[in-house]
């Protein structure tokens, strides 16, 4: 048997080589990965979110190193490995990527698809990461509690193709997160379990074809991962975000009222009742904004106008730019773009990767809670309902004005990833500063609106880094 393990193993090595030769110009636009991560051996241990504990999930254990079911694993390891082809590299180069932040896109793709607006949004990513992060605590929980050695340091002839650091490799940690995630994005978005379904088989597929996990670790981070899904699940169902609306909308000056034509209902009334993730309702009220028709008001409001008359080709970009208006990923969306793009330039693991996103989506959906519940408290006039001549050129949202929700979410989810990502600091701030200000260039908002906007997301952000500082992963 070993005579033949090393036949395969030179096999395939000729395989590669000559692979590299036949695909020539191919191989610039295949980007594996090489460097390795930091192993995290106290992962297993970090405090979870939804789950009891960490060691809430034990699994069973996985097959012995001399069982005849392991050398049967090897064996289909083996036979994958010597039949890749170009398609399959750029598969597990895809996937490689970063689990969380491959499956965080596919929400940012469905969001769009369904044109789910921000607050809701701002709940698919919360209860997406939340699965995420909590799945590979457990994962890591098991994976040092049983120690299964990778399959190429069982048998040299098993060729990873991509870099592997010493973390255990049972269960599978992308397995789970491929698993969690479908499962959460098929209760949010029902019509599109089959195709998550096959995102999940050729997900999975894709580690036992880069050789780093035996086909029991797939098996076990899957049953892991729906297991962990269904906790979420279970708590969203009582979280609130289906409540009805059957209350009045107030008149009088100053009020807000629908411009649409005829006029409709305000966009979720009863959001600011949603159950948080890291806060409680003596963090929800924001002070009084400027009484309408006093000096102050007056002032904010001829600003608007004025911007309106004069508006720069430079203001209309940053409107446009960060307008994330319906049938976009929306602003939630746009910062967990950003959220991921960090995470791939700082080679962060799959587990502080999860964490990230974790800790700043709640943030974000936490702010949405104190935004609309101020909205709904205080129903201001939207300054071109104040003054109609006053353009807006990113469209009119259906809700009333402060605090502005562009700023609750940019506010939380800079101060959030300021704190994972020190150096980008000042780029983050300037990049929450400019997506507040876009609002006011917009014409839908006043500055009052924004700075009380940014402050209560930065707030609901010092929340979350304060649940990440105790968290265990320092």
């Amino acid at each position: 048997m070993q005579r033949r393990y090393e036949a395969v193993f030179v096999a395939v090595i000729l395989g590669m080589l000559l692979l590299g030769v036949l695909l020539g110009s191919m191989l610039p636009r295949i980007t594996l990965y090489t460097s390795q991560s930091p192993s995290e051996n106290t992962g297993g241990r970090w405090v979870t979110i939804v789950l009891n504990s960490s060691d809430a999930i034990r699994l069973t254990a996985p097959p012995a190193s001399d069982s005849l079911q392991c050398e049967q694993e090897l064996e289909e390891l083996y036979t994958l490995q010597a039949n890749r082809t170009v398609q399959v590299y750029e598969t597990i180069d895809y996937w490689n990527t970063g689990a969380s932040v491959r499956w965080n896109e596919i929400a940012r793709s469905l969001v769009i698809k369904y044109k789910t607006t921000p607050p809701i949004a701002s709940r698919v990513y919360a209860l997406l990461s939340v699965a995420q992060y909590d799945s590979l605590v457990a994962a890591w929980n098991n994976k040092y509690y049983y120690n299964r050695p990778a399959p190429n340091k069982l048998n040299q002839s098993i060729v990873p193709l991509i870099a592997t650091n010493n973390d255990p490799c049972y269960p599978c940690e992308h397995a789970a997160i491929a698993a969690t995630s479908a499962t959460v994005l098929s209760y949010l978005y029902p019509n599109e379990t089959a195709w998550l379904d096959e995102k999940v088989a050729e997900h999975e597929e894709s580690r036992l074809l880069a050789g780093v996990s035996f086909p029991s670790d797939i098996t076990s981070g899957d049953g892991l991962g729906r297991e962990v899904a269904e906790q979420v699940i279970e708590r969203a169902k009582t979280d609130g975000s289906n409540a009805v609306w059957n209350g009045t909308i107030p008149t009088g000056a100053g009020y807000w009222y629908s411009s649409q034509s005829p006029p409709a209902n305000p966009l979720l009334p009863r959001w600011g009742e949603v159950r948080p993730w890291l806060i409680n309702s003596s963090m929800y009220l924001l002070p009084p904004h400027p009484a309408f028709g006093s000096a102050e008001f007056n002032a904010s409001l001829a600003e608007v106008k004025q911007i309106s008359d004069t508006r720069t080709e430079e203001q209309l970009r940053i409107a446009n730019f960060w307008a994330d208006g319906a049938g976009t990923f929306t602003p939630p969306g746009h910062w967990n773009q950003i959220a991921c793009d960090l995470i791939v330039r700082y080679h962060l693991n799959e587990l502080r990767a999860a964490r990230t996103l974790a800790l700043m989506n709640m943030a974000v959906m936490d702010a949405g809670i104190c935004c609309w519940y101020n909205k709904y408290t205080y129903w201001l006039i939207r300054p071109s309902q104040a003054d109609p001549t006053i353009t807006t050129p990113v469209g009119l949202p259906n809700f009333p004005s402060y605090p502005s929700g562009h700023s609750s979410f940019s506010g939380a989810a800079s101060t959030v990833l300021s704190y994972i990502f020190p150096t980008e600091q000042d780029n983050l701030q300037s990049m929450a500063n400019e997506a507040s200000m876009s609002r006011v260039y917009g014409g839908i908002h006043y500055r009052f609106d924004c700075e009380k906007g940014l402050e209560g997301g930065r707030l609901v952000g010092q929340a979350a880094i304060q649940r990440g500082s105790n968290d265990g992963s320092q």
